[in-house]
């Protein structure tokens, strides 16, 4: 009698796991990722069925699928890490003057969404950096970084005058 689907894979769980997890650990140089790395492994293993209980070297195949995962991985960090932007180019943009008893809603250009003001008042007046805001929304800290820099730009727009001293206004 064959034994049942989920205990063959909770064997190549446990064979395996470990290798897999130490691999991607080395490779990652970050212990969290391996981890949902090796779970996904294991998820693409579930997926494939009971195609996969007649191969003949499942720890073969748990090793390519872990390799194609990390190229995965790899990609995403190098896309990521094209968009984002460093704290030191970002010094360009000041905060604004503010005067006594001022507060930086009352500074802000009425034009800036209500996410874009909330941003700045966390990067300026609560002078929190990219990754606490990140932890605060709930986003990842390329995104924080990505939306900040917009919303400076977007500043800057708004705070910028045009010829006759009017500042821009978005159609």
């Amino acid at each position: 009698m064959s034994k049942p689907k989920d205990d063959w894979v909770h064997q190549l769980y446990i064979q395996y796991a470990p290798d897999l997890y130490r691999i991607a650990k080395y490779r990652l140089q970050d212990p969290e990722m391996a981890y949902d790395l090796t779970q996904e492994v294991f998820l693409t293993l579930l997926d494939k069925g009971e195609a996969m209980k007649d191969h003949p070297n499942p720890g073969g195949w748990l090793m390519v699928t872990l390799r194609h995962k990390l190229g995965h991985a790899f990609d995403r960090r190098a896309a990521r890490a094209q968009h984002e932007v460093p704290d030191q180019a970002l010094a360009w943009l000041a905060a604004p003057d503010r005067r006594a008893g001022e507060s930086l809603d009352e500074i802000l250009p009425r034009q800036l969404s209500q996410r874009d003001k909330e941003l700045l008042k966390m990067a300026y007046e609560e002078g929190l950096s990219y990754q606490e805001i990140s932890r605060r929304l709930n986003v990842p800290p390329a995104t924080c970084g990505t939306w900040l820099y917009r919303a400076r730009q977007r500043c800057k727009h708004y705070l910028t005058p045009t010829e006759g001293g009017i500042p821009h206004e978005k159609a």
